[in-house]
């Protein structure tokens, strides 16, 4: 005979299977405006599997579509925390599909090249080891064993510092959500047995190098590598230019990147002005007159469907390292030259703060990720610190 705790817990177990299957997605609505554009609707889906709602939220001529995003957003914001999410009891990898993604590329946290690599780091470290679990049952414990466990791989420190912080991300956007009641990674933190980079192998190419790779070259290439060198540009941004971006003045207004297919704000969303020497301006100029005249988009190295510019990559793989590898220097690439315009400014005294608004970054990203101090600049340094000393010591002997 079935006791009746066997059967509270069957009921129970059933209903939440049946609160499982039940879950809706995460959505925001639409807005749109009536025939005559008098009204503001909404439309969203009031449960999983119901037929799209309609719902009217005022007069145009009383709210902005600002405010009736809002109004909607108060109507779906309900949807989105049905009991299923407040109890927690979905699958990690579902809330991570279903709710923290489409988020992200909402919000514009992530652009589609970004995005994928963020994606392949969450199902390959993370999901593999912790997505079964359900929401309410995921602890502090699971993420440190994730850490821990990729650190014991050899995975370098920075790589595990990603997924500490794409997990400390995700469980932010669970309590968020109310999936989580309380931030479980908020002291969560790298494993020192992580193995740490040598920075030393990060090479820089000195000015000697870079005149024999730069006199192998075509002039199209030279151009590309001189603005990354010389003024400090990404390569994304470099052959994202477009003509209208060259000023004769001596500067580029640098208003977007060109990143794997896409065109995408700079990095950090952010437009800037860089200076440029006038030599190398007046050879972009040269160059530019060089161009087709189908190049209706107008940019400053075009590809030879002449619509979208030339990728990096390719003109790395096709036109550059065949020219260099013979000189034995084909280890050079475009994050090399960008460590390197740092480095080469640095030791002929440019202000710092001048090489980090060029490049488009912060000061202290600056001086610590891109900055090398060579070694003879280490020794002249501590030779003119030890005779002050010697100095001093000289006085005093004198004195006594």
């Amino acid at each position: 005979m079935i006791q009746s705790t066997q059967i509270q817990e069957f009921v129970a177990e059933t209903r939440e299977r049946h609160a499982l299957m039940t879950t809706r997605r995460y959505q925001r609505g639409s807005i749109c405006k009536s025939k005559n554009g008098e009204v503001w609707y909404g439309k969203y889906y009031p449960a999983p599997g119901a037929p799209q709602k309609r719902v009217q939220l005022g007069r145009t001529a009383e709210k902005d579509e600002k405010a009736a995003r809002v109004a909607l957003d108060d109507i779906v914001a309900v949807l989105n925390r049905n009991p299923a999410h407040a109890l927690g009891s979905e699958p990690v990898r579902r809330f991570v599909e279903q709710v923290y993604i489409p988020q992200k590329y909402e919000n514009g946290d992530w652009r589609r090249a970004s995005g994928q690599e963020a994606e392949y780091l969450f199902r390959r470290s993370i999901l593999s080891e912790i997505g079964a679990l359900r929401c309410r049952d995921l602890k502090a414990e699971h993420l440190r064993a994730v850490l821990r466990k990729l650190a014991g791989t050899g995975l370098s420190y920075e790589s595990v510092s990603k997924v500490r912080f794409a997990m400390g991300d995700m469980v932010k956007r669970m309590v968020a959500e109310q999936y989580l009641t309380s931030n479980i990674a908020a002291g969560l933190k790298t494993p020192k047995t992580a193995r740490r980079s040598d920075r030393s192998r990060l090479r820089r190419v000195t000015l000697a190098e870079y005149l024999r790779a730069w006199t192998a070259l075509d002039e199209r290439e030279r151009l590309a590598f001189d603005l990354v060198t010389f003024c400090g540009l990404r390569e994304s941004e470099a052959y994202g230019l477009k003509n209208g971006d060259l000023y004769q003045q001596g500067m580029i207004r640098v208003e977007r990147s060109w990143y794997k297919g896409d065109i995408n704000p700079t990095k950090t969303d952010e437009i800037r002005e860089v200076g440029v020497g006038a030599e190398i301006m007046e050879r972009l100029m040269a160059w530019i007159a060089t161009l087709p005249e189908g190049n209706h988009e107008g940019w400053v190295f075009p590809s030879e469907r002449i619509v979208t510019p030339l990728l990096p990559d390719n003109v790395l793989r096709r036109c550059i390292h065949p020219r260099l590898e013979p000189l034995g220097l084909d280890w050079i690439n475009f994050a090399v030259l960008r460590r390197s315009h740092s480095t080469l400014h640095q030791e002929r005294g440019t202000d710092p703060k001048i090489i980090a608004d060029q490049q488009g970054h912060g000061l202290g990203v600056h001086l610590s990720d891109y900055v090398d101090s060579s070694i003879s600049r280490k020794r002249e340094a501590v030779a003119a610190l030890w005779s002050d000393f010697k100095a001093l010591r000289s006085e005093l002997s004198v004195a006594n």
